[in-house]
């Protein structure tokens, strides 16, 4: 008796070969992220700001200016004429770095080109991410939001901050970990380690500068607003008990290697993020970002605090931010310009 033949089982991959994301798509997804992580951060240091001030009382009004001219100097923002009023220049800022659109650093700038990004790949990321983004965009957008920021700027700031971060739990939980994903977290964090750069070194600057006018436990204030403007305080505190000591705190924003807020987390993520990317377009390339970011993760892996002091903590701090602008560059010129 012969033997039936089975039916040829047709073969089916569940993993289709990766293509390169589109240029234009890439470029949303990495700016969409830039610029919701951006917003984060300058609603976080306009509240610390507020809260600093409260609670150190009476502060010199040098002192004060400056801390509120650091928001403009961490994210490189110079004033276009006639933004700030010529006299305490610094009440001004607040509002300057919320609500003015010539502004390319204010909220409601950051948030905007946010949602431009969202909108030109909105059939590319899930409805949640979609309602996420254009309900923070309504919220600082609505005829509304002055009259609520003059009510309670504290509020319309944590606002963003949550915003920005239910954003980032929603691209984690409802988007493929795909090209699309990767670019976005490239995004975020390079935007984080630029701007955690830019605090802990202007922060540095100006109580260096301050002298003993800030000794004691007004240093120690003015050294957990720094930890604050990197969503670090409770952090550090779990692994650091007693006063702020400056070199710890530098240590632990800088080199901590499990803390995702850090500089040297932000860049083994960032590393990580566009070797995945490489991997995918085209595995024998040789990606110029790659090569920085590996270079930089390597020397933040074993770099020691003795060394960050030789150096100098502002020049090392420079240094990490020409070589994340180098990275950024590269990513465009590789990966967005065709």
């Amino acid at each position: 008796m012969s033997q039936i033949p089975l039916p040829t089982v047709p073969k089916f991959s569940q993993h289709q070969a990766n293509r390169p994301l589109l240029a234009r798509d890439a470029d949303s997804m990495y700016w969409l992220a830039r610029y919701i992580e951006r917003a984060e951060h300058v609603a976080r240091q306009l509240l610390v700001n507020s809260n600093l001030l409260v609670d150190v009382g009476d502060l010199a009004p040098e002192l004060q200016d400056q801390q509120w001219r650091s928001v403009m100097t961490i994210t490189r923002t110079a004033p276009h004429d006639g933004a700030l009023p010529a006299t305490a220049a610094g009440a001004g800022i607040p509002r300057y770095m919320t609500f003015d659109r010539d502004n390319a650093n204010s909220l409601i700038t950051c948030v905007t080109r946010a949602r431009e990004n969202a909108r030109a790949v909105r059939e590319n990321i899930s409805a949640e991410m979609w309602e996420c983004v254009n309900t923070l965009y309504w919220s600082i957008r609505g005829d509304d939001a002055p009259a609520r920021f003059e009510e309670s700027p504290d509020n319309f700031y944590r606002h963003v901050m949550t915003g920005s971060m239910l954003f980032q739990g929603l691209t984690d939980q409802t988007l493929d970990h795909d090209q699309r994903w990767l670019f976005a977290q490239l995004g975020k964090y390079l935007e984080r380690i630029d701007v955690s750069c830019g605090i802990i070194e202007t922060r540095y600057g100006i109580l260096n500068s301050a002298g003993q006018r800030l000794e004691g436990a007004l240093r120690n204030i003015h050294w957990m607003a720094v930890l604050r403007c990197c969503c670090s305080l409770e952090a550090y505190r779990r692994q650091h008990i007693g006063d702020m000591d400056p070199l710890r705190v530098a240590w632990f924003l800088i080199l901590e290697r499990n803390y995702p807020r850090s500089i040297r987390y932000a860049v083994a993520l960032a590393h990580e993020a566009i070797a995945k990317i490489r991997g995918e377009v085209n595995p024998l390339a040789i990606d110029p970002a790659e090569r920085i970011l590996g270079r930089l993760d390597t020397q933040l892996e074993y770099a020691e605090m003795g060394e960050i002091l030789t150096a100098g903590l502002p020049a090392y701090l420079q240094n990490i931010r020409t070589q994340i602008a180098e990275t950024a560059g590269a990513i465009q010129r590789t990966y967005f310009l065709h």
